[in-house]
């Protein structure tokens, strides 16, 4: 918990700071000067954009910084991986290319969106290749937190100078794409300066693509009971039941994204530690403990407790069916402190990634299989219960297996043939 560990955390919460600020300014002006058609193309996009990077991020911002943070005095091992998920990502690209090429041409959903998709792939694909992961695994997130902060408010008020009818309904696009590129491009410039360029290679990106693979599946399971959950509901429910529920959803989920900077600071100190010290991970882990689950049972009681206001303030009339939904998402952010400690800064560092990825699978098959059942009968309030067991299961379970191996932050430290095992 050293100057440095300080200085990252901050600068984490720099920028998740500002991924709520920029939406909380542009999106209404957007909305507004746009109009509902071409709010709705741009919205439409934003996702596809969002759905590329994920796929050409592949997990690496868990798995590459994990590795990261474990060899980060060697610059020989720095470069071969830095060449490694560049030459994994330039292969993810290209097949994502061809898969925005065949939507554009060949899905009737996206034709009348086809001059917008180009932008949106740029813009997903330059978010993924931002070597922030390199970063992250250094703890040293400072200056490239500070260049994505300038980038992306200078994008912020270009936004709100240059769009001004329903014709510029492309230019947020392009304007997002651009802060991306200079920030990608900054990132490695930086980590370049710092190691040698070493080209990748077919076998090394293949072997990035492999090693990676599991995280990948961990984002895509987690998707089964987080972003998912309001299209499963569309699909159960009527769309007032939706509406009731993605707005106390949303309220939720920006009250857990707070949390998301000390996960972020905590995982590359701890992965660091595992194989430094056990010992100094697992008091790591234990301070970890205290920080994040306190701020998520601070949060969570906040949540309870200003429910009625937060729903009328942000969501406005018609939505008081809410206000109980959110109130039983308050349980979310202590639980979801507590997986992330027990999950990504615990049992990912000791490499148990498949034992985590069945977890969190289990978890949202579970998700979905309680929400076939409760929606129907509970509506909205059914959906978010089956997402509170769900994440409470995934919990729990993360306990038993650390327990029963006797690897959970409580014990002394963790056992070499526990973790062999």
């Amino acid at each position: 918990m050293d100057r440095k560990f300080w200085q990252n955390l901050v600068s984490l919460f720099g920028i998740n700071g500002l991924n709520y600020i920029v939406p909380l300014v542009t999106l209404p002006f957007l909305a507004r000067v746009l109009g509902p058609v071409h709010w709705g193309e741009l919205a439409l996009a934003e996702a596809y954009a969002s759905y590329t990077s994920l796929f050409i991020e592949y997990g690496f911002g868990l798995s590459a910084t994990r590795e990261v943070a474990q060899i980060r005095h060697d610059k020989f091992a720095l470069s071969r991986l830095m060449a490694a998920v560049t030459g994994a990502q330039a292969l993810l690209i290209l097949g994502t290319f061809a898969l925005t090429v065949g939507l554009g041409y060949g899905s009737s959903l996206f034709v009348e969106y086809r001059p917008l998709l180009p932008i949106a792939f740029s813009l997903g694909a330059l978010r993924a290749i931002n070597p922030f992961w390199y970063f992250l695994g250094l703890e040293r997130m400072r200056l490239v937190a500070t260049i994505t902060i300038l980038t992306n408010v200078a994008a912020a008020v270009s936004m709100l100078s240059f769009v001004r009818s329903p014709k510029d309904f492309g230019l947020p696009l392009l304007l997002r794409a651009g802060a991306a590129l200079i920030s990608a491009a900054a990132g490695f410039a930086i980590a370049y300066r710092e190691i040698s360029f070493s080209r990748p290679t077919i076998a090394q990106a293949w072997l990035s693509l492999r090693q990676g693979w599991s995280l990948f599946v961990f984002k895509s399971a987690v998707s089964m009971y987080t972003t998912a959950n309001v299209l499963l509901l569309g699909a159960l429910a009527a769309p007032a039941v939706v509406a009731w529920f993605a707005g106390a959803e949303k309220i939720a989920k920006a009250a857990t994204g707070a949390l998301t900077p000390l996960t972020q600071a905590f995982y590359p100190r701890i992965a660091y530690l595992m194989a430094k010290d056990r010992g100094d991970a697992t008091r790591t882990a234990r301070i970890s403990v205290v920080m994040t689950v306190g701020s998520g049972l601070v949060l969570g009681l906040a949540l309870f407790l200003a429910a009625p206001s937060l729903v009328h303030v942000l969501l406005g009339v018609g939505f008081s069916e809410a206000v109980p939904v959110l109130r039983v998402l308050s349980v979310l952010p202590p639980l979801l402190a507590a997986s992330n400690i027990l999950g990504i800064q615990w049992m990912l560092p000791l490499r148990l990634d498949r034992q985590f990825n069945w977890i969190i699978a289990g978890a949202g098959f579970i998700n979905i299989a309680l929400a076939f059942g409760l929606v129907p009968r509970a509506g909205q309030m059914g959906m978010a219960i089956s997402v509170v067991i769900a994440e409470a299961i995934a919990t729990g379970a993360m306990i038993v297996v650390l327990r029963c191996r006797r690897l959970d932050p409580w014990s002394a430290q963790p056992r070499e043939d526990a973790i062999a095992a």
